[in-house]
């Protein structure tokens, strides 16, 4: 048998995993559909006209941004609880098929659960209250800019699933101030960076963002080309394996 990734005995792990979790999974779903409920329905009796597909999209990539990081960074906590890291890390299965469970969960399967709550949530909300003389629309994920959105999530999740294996305890608070802790020194970083090769002030830039400067009472904003975005995207797609190939690294340390 190969020891290194067998489909049956994956199977066979990923319904172990089910059964012993799903009563918090379906927890989680009702939590976040409440959210989703709650806050929707104030957002829709608050504003005075109907809500636009722009503004969809913009609560739709927030929420699915937070949630899918506090979800992901909860992916290993059976590794920092000593009561169940051994009995997890003693499975008969390989470290790869422990590490795809649970990137299956925190990545495809979290953003089907998500897009598919969001949606009825959002339907819902809409067919219960109406604005005479507007036709509802409703946001598709089929666009263009949602290609930004999976690659902010990939690079969040990655970096969310590689903190849930280093830290054991206080997964998500360690995660998010590692973030922005890092987020800000490399803001600061490119600031400087840019002012060294303009030569002139500039407002704090953060990285692959807009350059953007006064010159007397005009004001200037930069952005890459398009062939440049094509480049940033490739960066991003490598530091984004980089960080889970990291973690299936250090999941195999602690399985040793």
């Amino acid at each position: 048998m190969n020891n290194f990734f067998s489909f049956n005995r994956f199977s066979r792990l990923l319904i172990k995993h089910s059964a012993e979790h799903y009563r918090t999974y379906l927890m989680s779903i009702s939590v976040l559909a409440g959210v989703m409920v709650l806050g929707g329905s104030f957002i829709f009796y608050m504003i005075p006209g109907p809500m636009d597909a722009g503004f969809q999209t913009a609560l739709f990539a927030i929420l699915m941004l937070i949630a899918g990081s506090v979800f992901t960074s909860t992916i290993f906590a059976d590794m920092g609880d000593k009561r169940k890291a051994i009995p997890a890390l003693s499975l008969p299965a390989s470290t790869f098929e422990k590490y795809l469970v649970g990137w299956f969960y925190s990545y495809p399967l979290f953003m089907i659960v998500y897009t598919t709550v969001f949606y009825i949530v959002l339907l819902g909300l809409i067919s219960i209250k109406h604005w005479p003389g507007h036709n509802s629309e409703i946001f598709s994920i089929f666009q263009d800019r949602f290609s930004i959105l999976i690659i902010l999530f990939s690079l969040l999740h990655a970096i969310s699933m590689y903190g849930a294996i280093v830290f054991e305890k206080l997964h998500f608070i360690k995660i998010a101030f590692c973030f922005f802790i890092s987020y800000a020194f490399l803001i600061i970083c490119n600031t400087f960076f840019l002012r060294s090769i303009m030569g002139r002030n500039i407002f704090p830039a953060t990285p692959f963002g807009f350059l953007n400067f006064t010159e007397g009472h005009n004001f200037y904003s930069l952005s890459v080309g398009y062939e440049q975005t094509l480049w940033i995207f490739a960066s991003l797609s490598i530091v984004i394996l980089l960080f889970w190939i990291a973690t299936y690294f250090r999941l195999k340390e602690k399985q040793a």
